[in-house]
């Protein structure tokens, strides 16, 4: 469909789009990751020449936008609310990870706005910081957000404990397994732009963005700006590569706006390779304890997991979907085992927030099953192929519901193995 524009160099990317009179944004960015903004100091930046304005927090919230949301809420253990992180488009009075956004310079150039942003000065008093999601989870670890103790946003549980615990009740042996799966960074062609846009006349806002999203991005920044999603208009062309970390809405986008509408002109953001990495959303960094219940001949009884799932120093519009529903639903891999029982931990660190990227939850799932399944076959000394034959799910078992509910409606899993 795209391959003859794109071979042609006639793509659109956001640093193609040229609109008339726009300006140029560059972000100043907390280069610490837990500390109380005590001044910022805009007076040097805005006598340089072509410098047209410096917002910060304080303009954010002059201008009445409204935190970003989080997706549907979840319900923890017992029917508990998942609890809400206050996240600004600019920090406002703390920052909580490096690269999270302070300020925002806007120039007639880029290159204005970048040495302008190099001139204004930050103040800070710095606090302790937790960056591993066990840490944070411990007594007297420093607290990120007040209204969430002990850092835990949400305690999840999924499947079914009653079976479960029956089926390790039963167990001719048990096997036990804690592992890791790292932190990712995606990192698509083009670094993550925008240009925003305010219509004074139809009171409509345009971002011009590289999204997955469109549609999504439009009732998440409508939340934000206090505005009808039909007043808002998100247009993406090229989008250099998506897989989840270009779904959802970022504080730039919504800070970009602010700017447009404030200064009655398009303002446009380049971001930089750099910037991916401390300000796109991130993914996994999950530590997972496996516990596995086998029967004599080695046919597994039972499975139940705990997740501790680091998300960042926010919670991501899709942050807790991806580390609760997600594990859950596949919690069973591709074994004939109907006794599954997991819970998650949802806790949040001094890092860069964590969301969808590459299956969204669904890998860190499978990757601690399988290390599990491995651990048990090196455990009773059996082949960990043969193992597997032995747990698949057969092909005349198909159509074959799943403990969770869903259902596989076709497969050849000895086959593909």
């Amino acid at each position: 469909l795209e391959d003859e524009r794109m071979l042609q160099g006639r793509g659109r990317y956001v640093s193609d789009w040229q609109l008339p009179g726009q300006a140029y944004g560059h972000f100043v960015r907390s280069d610490r990751a837990h500390a109380e903004i005590v001044s910022i100091q805009k007076g040097e930046a805005l006598q340089m020449p072509g410098v047209l304005a410096v917002f910060t927090g304080a303009d954010i919230a002059a201008a009445g936008l409204k935190p970003m949301p989080a997706a549907a809420p979840m319900k923890g253990r017992g029917g508990r609310e998942q609890l809400p992180t206050h996240r600004p488009a600019l920090a406002q009075g703390r920052v909580r990870y490096v690269g999270e956004p302070v300020a925002l310079v806007v120039a007639e150039s880029a290159a204005v706005a970048q040495d302008a942003a190099e001139a204004l000065a930050v103040e800070y008093r710095d606090l302790p910081a937790v960056i591993d999601a066990r840490a944070a989870l411990a007594p007297g670890a420093p607290q990120l957000h007040d209204n969430i103790p002990g850092n835990l946003l949400l305690d999840f549980v999924g499947g079914d404990e009653g079976a479960t615990s029956a089926a390790f009740e039963r167990a001719a042996r048990i096997v036990r397994l804690t592992s890791y799966h790292t932190r990712v960074v995606g990192n698509p062609m083009e670094p993550r732009a925008g240009t925003g846009v305010y219509d004074a006349a139809s009171e409509t806002y345009y971002l011009y963005a590289c999204t997955q999203g469109v549609t999504g991005m439009r009732g998440q920044m409508a939340a934000v700006l206090g505005v009808t999603p039909e007043k808002i208009r998100v247009v993406a062309e090229e989008v250099g590569g998506g897989f989840g970390v270009r779904f959802n809405i970022y504080p730039e986008y919504c800070a970009l706006l602010a700017a447009a509408r404030r200064l009655g002109r398009p303002v446009k953001w380049l971001g930089t390779r750099s910037e991916v990495f401390v300000g796109d959303e991130q993914a996994r960094d999950v530590v997972h304890q496996g516990e596995m219940a086998l029967d004599a001949s080695g046919r597994i009884l039972g499975m139940r997991f705990e997740f501790v799932s680091n998300v960042g120093a926010y919670l991501a519009f899709t942050g807790s979907f991806v580390n609760t529903v997600n594990l859950v639903n596949v919690a069973s891999g591709v074994y004939d085992v109907q006794a599954v029982h997991v819970q998650a931990k949802l806790v949040l660190t001094n890092t860069v927030p964590t969301a969808a990227y590459r299956g969204a939850g669904r890998p860190v799932s499978s990757y601690a099953i399988e290390r599990l399944v491995d651990q048990a076959a090196h455990e009773i000394g059996m082949d960990a192929a043969e193992f597997r034959r032995r747990n698949l799910v057969p092909a005349s078992k198909l159509p074959y519901k799943i403990v969770t509910g869903f259902e596989y409606d076709c497969g050849d899993f000895e086959g593909v193995l």
